[in-house]
């Protein structure tokens, strides 16, 4: 089989294994994509008009990816590679940076497309009273009263893996068990060890100075004080707490001691359980809340934002490349092939085009239709309206040199038709000079996409985006685990491009690798 079969055979199954899976209830990773596009796959409160735009979209794009591919395995069977081609691809290789490089992009795309398996609230497995149960692969939303616990809202199963960790249950989470969005940790709390008879430091080495509470001994989630820490020992005003977690009283202390109370005696007190430090997000990085990068301001995980943001660039990045440059090749052609008139009014066109700011242009629709109602392709559908030029530019002056050669002669002698002398035999020739264009586009998307959203036009808040935690680190300076990740994944991911960019346009050089005799 050949190559284009091989890609169209990919596409078509890839088309119909997503339909399938979406109208038989099932949330597959990657494949969900397809049918959460306009919006975030893991929110349950959808419109119904935002349920009917994202299911359109999922049926129009299967669609065309399915078309794409039945294309391809139709009239792909002559495909041959260029031998000219091969040793340029033989050429990347050699080049170990960029190559390195490629196959590093790859690893990144294959974990992207793992989807919920790394990144998610919803619990991979649970197995509780005898049966299993996968709510993180189903369109079903389970209860919470579903698995014991109170209430009608979704389930939180890293409060269930809690509650039944003495049980013979089973709650398989992923490895961040947080969601890219509308997931906070509103706090979280590093023990106090007693050391020497003083509130010490969660390190143990220091006495602890600040603000701590003491939980009750038989139930760690009541408080049974709450006051200052100086030098690892009470002052000033504590706060006093009974058994249900009622106030009841406070206490004065100095140095430690106990000088006055308003306690009542009969007040029914809980035995003293373990000191504890809360803090309110930005929260740091913690292994033991699974918060690997931190958190922003709004306690939502760094870790799981920015894996969201990859996979939203990677499905940006995708789509953009295919829009612009079909669209860029096929006008490209037209104009290099046809010229005259045709050739003339498109370019008229194309030089009104060119001189709009499309960044501008972005702005204002933003503006005017409401952020909240952008959506990833509305942003993505002005992207490739301004993009193509350059791209049939390339492909028009490449066309207008490869039709006056012989062998578009012979093609158009031997019978061959218009469309097949263009898409044939001109623009295998004629593509070569775009291709080192690919991964700069990519970069330029990245960073458009990033720098609208840190400026406040792009995507709402349910779509995970860089820019928007680049902009909270930004205001958040002194919670420096924020801008410092994202900062990090933006430098690397360029770089690998940049890198994949260079050995392209490297190894498809023709003055590198050509001597004159």
């Amino acid at each position: 089989m050949t190559f284009p079969r091989k890609i169209g055979l990919l596409l078509a199954l890839v088309a119909i294994a997503a339909t399938a899976a979406h109208f038989c209830g099932l949330e597959l990773p990657s494949l969900r994509w397809f049918y959460s596009f306009d919006g975030d796959p893991n929110k349950a409160n959808d419109s119904w008009f935002e349920m009917w735009r994202a299911e359109i979209f999922g049926i129009t794009f299967s669609s065309l990816l399915l078309i794409a591919g039945m294309l391809l395995l139709a009239f792909g069977g002559g495909f041959q590679w260029n031998p000219l081609t091969l040793r340029r691809m033989e050429r990347f290789r050699s080049i170990g940076r960029g190559y390195v490089s490629f196959r590093i992009l790859i690893v990144l795309l294959v974990l992207a497309m793992l989807d919920q398996l790394l990144v998610g609230k919803r619990a991979l497995a649970v197995r509780y009273q005898g049966e299993w149960h996968f709510p993180a692969f189903v369109d079903h939303r389970y209860p919470a009263h579903f698995f014991g616990a109170e209430g009608e809202e979704e389930t939180n199963y890293r409060e269930l893996k809690e509650r039944l960790s003495d049980t013979d249950a089973v709650v398989i989470l992923a490895p961040v068990p947080w969601d890219p969005t509308f997931d906070s940790d509103d706090e979280m709390e590093l023990s106090l060890p007693i050391i020497d008879g003083l509130i010490s430091r969660p390190d143990g080495k220091t006495a602890y100075n600040g603000y701590a509470y003491q939980h009750q001994k038989d139930d760690p989630t009541k408080v049974m004080r709450s006051g200052r820490v100086r030098e690892g020992r009470l002052r000033w005003d504590v706060e006093v707490f009974d058994v249900d977690g009622d106030p009841v009283g406070r206490e004065k202390w100095e140095d430690g001691r106990l000088v006055e109370t308003t306690v009542p005696d009969n007040a029914e007190l809980a035995e003293e359980g373990g000191w504890v430090r809360r803090i309110y997000p930005p929260l740091p990085p913690s292994l033991q809340r699974k918060h690997f990068l931190g958190t922003d301001k709004k306690g939502w995980d760094i870790a799981a934002q920015l894996y969201g943001g990859l996979q939203v660039i990677f499905k940006a990045a995708i789509i953009y490349l295919a829009l612009t440059y079909g669209i860029g090749i096929t006008f490209g052609c037209l104009m290099g092939y046809f010229g005259g008139v045709y050739d003339l009014v498109m370019q008229r066109i194309m030089e009104v085009m060119s001189n709009v700011p499309f960044l501008l242009v972005v702005m204002i629709i933003c503006n005017n239709i409401g952020r909240d109602n952008i959506t990833l392709g509305t942003i993505l559908l002005v992207f490739c309206i301004f993009s193509w030029i350059q791209i049939a530019v390339y492909l028009r002056t490449s066309t207008y040199k490869e039709k006056a050669r012989d062998y578009a002669s012979a093609a158009k002698v031997l019978g061959a038709g218009t469309g097949r002398v263009i898409f044939r035999h001109i623009l295998p020739n004629a593509i070569s000079t775009i291709v080192t264009l690919v991964p700069f586009s990519v970069s330029s998307v990245i960073a458009a996409l990033t720098a609208l959203d840190f400026l406040g036009f792009g995507v709402p808040d349910s779509y995970p985006s860089w820019g928007r935690v680049l902009n909270d680190g930004v205001e958040n300076l002194g919670s420096p685990w924020i801008v410092s990740s994202v900062f990090a994944i933006m430098v690397t991911l360029l770089l690998l491009i940049t890198f994949v960019g260079e050995a392209i346009r490297e190894a498809f050089d023709p003055k590198k690798f050509t001597t004159y005799q």
